[in-house]
């Protein structure tokens, strides 16, 4: 249930944080790539809005494989080739997150300076020690679900066996 609310949550969150961004207090801003020290224009909130799809769409990505694997737990199926893929999609989104937020940042640090004067506009690019470590997490769960996989396949030979 959480991760079918969740699955709306995210777009709809995303949508009113950039239609009231103008209005929002200092502290609900300080996360952006850029200082923002104006209110931004209609177009450039949806404009915003459609960048934010980018991240908002790998986090949809991987709750709706949460909720796949806990849909199969909740009916006791533990090793299947099921699970494997729901672990193997979740190593990758946590890939896909880094990618995700690399293509953000660059675009949202565009899109917030377009209507600053020449000279003003920037382009920022991150990617930090967190990065790194998201990834490996992501290799490692990857690497976790190729494991499964073997064990499913061992678990599937000895029911065979008489």
């Amino acid at each position: 249930l959480l991760f079918a609310v969740l699955t709306y949550c995210v777009p709809v969150v995303t949508l009113l944080y950039w239609l009231l961004f103008n209005y929002l207090p200092v502290g609900f801003t300080t996360e952006l790539p850029v200082v923002v020290n104006q209110p931004l224009p209609f177009q450039t909130l949806i404009l915003a809005f459609f960048v934010s799809l980018i991240p908002a769409s790998v986090a949809l990505y991987g709750i709706i494989n949460l909720k796949k694997l806990f849909v199969l737990y909740e009916k006791a199926i533990v090793f299947s080739e099921q699970n494997v893929n729901c672990f193997r999609h979740l190593g990758y989104t946590l890939i896909y997150w880094v990618a995700a937020n690399l293509i953000f940042v660059l675009l949202i640090s565009i899109v917030l300076t377009f209507d600053n004067q020449p000279g003003d506009r920037m382009v920022v690019a991150q990617f930090g020690i967190s990065d790194i470590g998201t990834l490996i997490i992501g290799a490692v769960v990857v690497l976790v679900s190729w494991v499964m996989n073997e064990a499913s396949k061992l678990k599937d030979d000895q029911a065979l066996t008489v």
